[in-house]
């Protein structure tokens, strides 16, 4: 490599050596350490490490280029000034040939030519590397960190989980509503299609939607393969058509093709059996709220999860037996178009104050929760107890068989199944995480002394 300018003042650290590669390209070694950079090395010493000027002979490629510029600008070409000309004697032109050149440089000149800062350093990077910009937040102490922290966190809205898809559709006006609101009715229908199929997320569109109900017309076929087909009919007009081996079948791709004709986005979102089986539902999402937090109920509709009531039913349901199950409702009429909600159950008895009684029976069923679960405190935990994927139904379990059978039918002749050892390696996969989560850890033994007196509460069953 030609060598272009040299800083005098510029010296390597203690125990750095420059060596020529065998590219011609020269190298820069630690002795102790056998460390090598291509980039001249620098002493910082107690320089700020964020905020020191670099020297440019660090950045090879930008010092190169710069000796390049100066050189190609320099006035003067084999000792010759090529600028004095006119009013030069020949002698004094022959001397000032013979005699070098002087110059007189200090410390601060040098390392103010020779240094970038911040700026000048970004700017010549920008054209090769991608910046993004970050803001920092700097504070003087300790306690004024935990103080922003903690505003940032309550100043945080929790979002749904991610992947929450909703159906929405403005609902027709009835004959009530169109008296009161002058026929400008802003009624809107929300529903999770969720863990639902297309028969049933199509009855509940077209009830609330259309005021209907669809019919289903059946046809027997000649193909061996599909013997079967359904149309889907409403008002009067036939819809989506779908073939099956079995009328269920053909019913249910009767409803997605309908699904699809009323609701075109749902060609996109319509999500596989298969797949949403194995998706373990994210409740993280309701670790922060509360079990009597009134907006439970609409969350759950919107996730996709068990109502407030539905998770009371489970949990009388899995601990029958251990006392009173029997729900006791009951609905009083109060003031200003208000209702109290009474319901009981065992010896936990709960009111509360509601708009209607399918309001009630939520909030009842969260403060019933509350009472038989004294030691939880999120919705969260609750959904894991008794929620969806806290354990499988009969219908879960049958389908899981069926979608196992199925794999057969996609071996081939003289070959082995992948589909079948692929299934098998998953399952004992599954196996093995069981067994390691059930090892224990290894062995307490503790010291003789006065041992704490054993709990009498019971936490594996709820008190009713």
């Amino acid at each position: 490599l030609k060598v272009r300018g040299h800083d005098h003042f510029d010296v390597l650290p203690e125990g750095w050596i420059q060596v020529t590669h065998n590219s011609g390209m020269p190298v820069y070694l630690h002795k102790q350490s056998r460390v090598c950079t291509l980039s001249k090395p620098y002493f910082l010493g107690p320089g700020s490490i964020r905020k020191h000027e670099v020297p440019i002979s660090a950045v090879p490629c930008l010092h190169y280029k710069r000796e390049k510029e100066k050189e190609e600008k320099c006035p003067v070409t084999n000792g010759v000034s090529e600028g004095s000309g006119d009013g030069v004697p020949d002698k004094l032109a022959d001397l000032a040939a013979r005699i070098p050149t002087a110059k007189v440089e200090s410390v601060k000149e040098s390392q103010k030519e020779r240094s970038l800062d911040a700026t000048t350093f970004r700017e010549y990077c920008e054209a090769v590397f991608e910046f993004q910009t970050v803001q920092l937040r700097k504070f003087k102490t300790w306690a004024g960190r935990r103080k922003h922290k903690k505003k940032l966190k309550q100043m945080q809205r929790p979002m749904l989980p991610e992947g929450t898809k909703l159906i929405m559709c403005s609902l027709p006006p009835t004959s009530d509503t169109s008296q009161i609101t002058g026929g400008h009715s802003k009624r809107e229908f929300i529903m999770n299609p969720s863990g639902k199929s297309n028969v049933c997320i199509l009855h509940e569109y077209v009830q609330h939607a259309m005021r209907t109900q669809p019919q289903y017309t059946f046809k027997e076929l000649e193909s061996s393969s599909m013997p079967y087909g359904a149309t889907v009919v409403i008002s009067g007009i036939e819809y989506g058509s779908g073939f099956g081996s079995s009328k269920k079948q053909a019913k249910s791709e009767a409803a997605k093709a309908t699904l699809e004709i009323l609701i075109p986005q749902m060609k996109d979102t319509n999500m596989k059996s298969e797949k949403s089986e194995d998706f373990f539902q994210d409740v993280a999402f309701f670790d922060e709220i509360k079990v009597e937090d009134p907006r439970v109920n609409d969350l759950c509709a919107k996730t996709g999860q068990l109502s407030p009531y539905q998770i009371l039913l489970e949990c009388l349901k899995r601990n029958y037996g251990m006392g009173d199950t029997e729900i006791k409702q009951e609905m009083k009429n109060m003031k200003h178009h208000r209702n109290e909600f009474i319901m009981s159950v065992g010896k936990h008895s709960t009111s509360v104050i509601c708009r209607n009684k399918k309001d009630g029976k939520q909030k009842a069923s969260q403060a019933i929760l509350q009472g038989l679960h004294p030691h939880i405190t999120s919705w969260g935990s609750l959904l894991r107890l008794y929620g969806k994927g806290s354990c499988k139904t009969l219908k879960e379990k049958k389908e899981e068989e069926q979608r196992i059978t199925e794999l057969q039918s996609k071996a081939s002749a003289n070959k082995p199944n992948l589909c079948i050892l692929n299934k098998l390696k998953e399952e004992m996969t599954k196996l093995k995480q069981r067994k390691e989560a059930m090892k224990p850890i290894g062995k307490f033994t503790p010291q003789e002394a006065e041992l704490p007196s054993t709990s009498t509460a019971n936490l594996k069953v709820v008190e009713l």
